[in-house]
């Protein structure tokens, strides 16, 4: 629940955020917008996962994490890489995107890992 509310509100944040950048600065890259969807989700996806690894923490006896945290952590890893060479390929191309959707795709890097978090595979 508290998750939500979190990814709710940071993605609105990074929202407002990135229209804030769009009208203020003259020349945005495509990175800042991409960082501010990143920004926008990972606390909600840091506070799914930690909820993940509560269980664990209660136990005395030193133990492996479980899997769906190590699932969540990796898919979040390669959604990030992934993205962030989309990123690189669409610059080295010369296209050049609306940089609202440099948001969304950082937004989007992190939806996997989250939804893993939440609801397990």
């Amino acid at each position: 629940m508290w998750s939500i509310i979190v990814g709710a509100v940071g993605v609105f944040g990074s929202a407002v955020a990135a229209r804030y950048l769009k009208e203020r600065v003259s020349e945005g890259r495509p990175q800042h917008y991409w960082l501010l969807g990143l920004a926008g989700l990972f606390p909600a996806w840091l506070v799914a996962f930690l909820g993940l690894l509560q269980p664990v923490a209660e136990e005395i006896t030193e133990a492996p994490l479980p899997p769906r945290a190590l699932f969540s952590s990796a898919v979040a890893l390669i959604g990030v890489i992934a993205t962030d060479y989309l990123l690189r390929r669409l610059q080295k191309s010369g296209h050049t995107l609306p940089l609202v959707t440099y948001w969304i795709i950082g937004v989007i890097a992190l939806v996997p890992a989250w939804l893993i978090a939440l609801v397990g595979f």
